[in-house]
C-alpha cells in the first residue's frame, strides 16, 4: 500500500546536496548559501545566510554551529545563522566538507585539504594536502568526487577526471595525506565503505561493468562482472542498485543483496535508475529512489536505446550548476522488508527530480521533491 506525506517543507533548496534535518528544523543548501526552517508549529528561528555561491554541503559543527561548504569558500554559521568564520580563499569546492579527526577534509577542484580549527573561530591553514594530479596527471583541470571517508584512520577517495570519466579509487595516510594505494585507472563509478578496513568500488562505461570489494592495502577480495550503487546492511551484506548507462538496462536498474563473499543472494528488478545509494535500516530494510524519465511517445525508440549519462553524473552537473535544465522524472521510493521477495513502491512523484540522499528521522524517510523537502512514513 502506497504511503502518503507526514509533512512537507518548501525551499530554497538547490535540490542536491547534503542537507541537515531534526524534529526542531531544516537546513538546506541554496544558491545563495544556507536556508534554515523550522520543524515545529512556530515559524520562529527561520534565516537565510548568503555567502555569495552555491551551497555544495553541510556538515554539524560544535556548540550547535554549522559548517557549510559553498562553490567559494568554508564558512561556519551560529544556531542563528550569523557568520562565525569564513574564507573565500579555497579554490572552487566541489563536495561536502567530512568530518576527520579533529577537523574537517574539504575538497576543491583539484585537491583535499585537511583542515583543523583551533581557538573556536579561526582555521589554521591545511594541516595536508593531497592534489589528484598526483594519481591523475597535471593535464587533469577538474574532478568530480564519487565518495570520501575515513576507514580506520585512512581517507578513502574515489574521483575522476570530469572531461574523461576516467578515474581512481585511493586510499591516503590520515596522519599525513600521502597516498598508501591506489587502482588502476579505470571509469571509476562509485565507492562506499563495506566494513572493518574493507571498501567497494565499482567500475562503470568502455565495456567495463564490475564491482570490486578491496582491503585498505590493496587486497582485492572478490570481483563481480556487474556494477551500480550500494550500501551496507547491518549483517554485513550490501545492498546495491545495479544497472548501466547502456540499452536495455539503463531503463529498469536491479536491487541486488550480496553477502560478504560476494554471493548474489536476492535479485529483484526495480523502476527507473539510481543515482544514490540505498538506505539501510538497522532492522533490515531496504529504501531506495529510482528515477525513470517517461516515454515519449512521439520520440522513436532509438531515442532511448543509446548511451545516456549515469544518474551520478546527472546529479553532480546539476549540483554545481552545470547543468541547470534537468529534465523531469517520475521518482519511485522502493522498500524491501526483511524477509520479503518483491519491492514495494511506497511513494511516487510525477514529474520532479530527487538528487538529496535519503534520511531517516524517527518514523520517517526523508527525500526530496525538487526544492521541498518531504517525509513519508517509513
Amino acid at each position: 500500500m502506497k504511503k502518503g506525506i507526514n509533512w512537507r517543507l518548501t525551499s530554497d533548496y538547490i535540490g542536491a546536496g547534503r542537507f541537515l534535518v531534526s524534529q526542531e528544523k531544516l537546513l538546506v543548501g541554496t544558491e545563495y548559501g544556507v536556508q534554515c526552517l523550522p520543524r515545529g508549529r512556530s515559524a520562529s528561528g527561520a534565516w537565510k545566510a548568503d555567502l555569495g555561491s552555491r551551497c555544495v554541503g553541510l556538515l554539524p559543527g560544535e556548540e550547535n554551529t554549522t559548517i557549510a561548504a559553498c562553490e567559494k569558500g568554508l564558512f561556519v554559521l551560529t544556531a542563528e545563522g550569523e557568520e562565525k568564520w569564513g574564507s573565500h580563499s579555497l579554490r572552487e569546492v566541489i563536495y561536502a566538507p567530512v568530518s576527520f579527526r579533529d577537523g574537517v577534509l574539504l575538497t576543491s577542484q583539484t585537491s583535499i585539504h585537511y583542515l583543523r580549527e583551533w581557538g573556536g573561530s579561526e582555521w589554521r591553514s591545511s594541516e595536508w594536502r593531497f592534489d589528484f594530479s598526483e594519481v591523475l596527471g597535471a593535464s587533469v583541470k577538474e574532478i568530480r568526487l564519487l565518495n570520501l571517508f575515513d576507514l580506520d584512520d585512512h581517507i578513502v577517495v574515489g574521483a575522476v577526471d570530469y572531461d574523461s570519466g576516467i578515474g581512481r579509487v585511493v586510499v591516503l595516510n590520515g596522519k599525513n595525506g600521502r597516498r598508501a594505494w591506489m587502482s588502476d585507472p579505470a571509469p571509476v563509478s562509485e565507492l562506499f565503505p563495506a566494513g572493518q578496513a574493507v571498501f567497494v568500488w565499482c567500475q562503470t562505461g568502455y565495456g567495463k561493468f564490475e564491482t570490486h570489494m578491496t582491503r585498505l592495502d590493496g587486497h582485492e577480495i572478490w570481483v563481480r562482472d556487474f556494477a551500480g550503487v550500494g550500501g551496507v546492511r547491518a549483517d554485513g551484506s550490501l545492498a546495491m542498485v545495479i544497472g548501466s548507462n547502456e540499452s536495455p538496462a539503463w531503463d529498469d536498474w536491479e536491487y541486488r543483496q550480496i553477502s560478504p563473499n560476494g554471493k548474489v543472494e536476492t535479485q529483484i528488478r526495480g523502476k527507473g535508475r539510481s543515482a544514490l545509494r540505498p538506505l539501510c535500516k538497522k532492522d533490515g530494510t531496504v529504501y531506495y529512489l529510482g528515477s525513470q524519465l517517461p516515454m515519449d511517445p512521439s520520440a522513436s525508440r532509438t531515442d532511448y536505446t543509446s548511451y545516456f549519462a549515469m544518474p551520478q553524473e546527472v546529479l553532480f552537473q546539476h549540483l554545481m550548476g552545470i547543468r541547470t535544465q534537468l529534465p523531469e522524472y517520475d521518482i519511485y521510493l522502493h522498500r524491501l522488508k526483511p524477509g520479503e521477495s518483491s519491492l514495494e513502491v511506497i511513494y511516487q512523484i510525477s514529474g520532479s527530480y530527487s538528487f538529496a540522499e535519503l534520511q531517516l528521522l524517527g518514523h520517517d524517510v526523508i527525500l526530496c521533491d525538487g526544492q521541498d523537502i518531504i517525509a513519508v512514513d517509513a
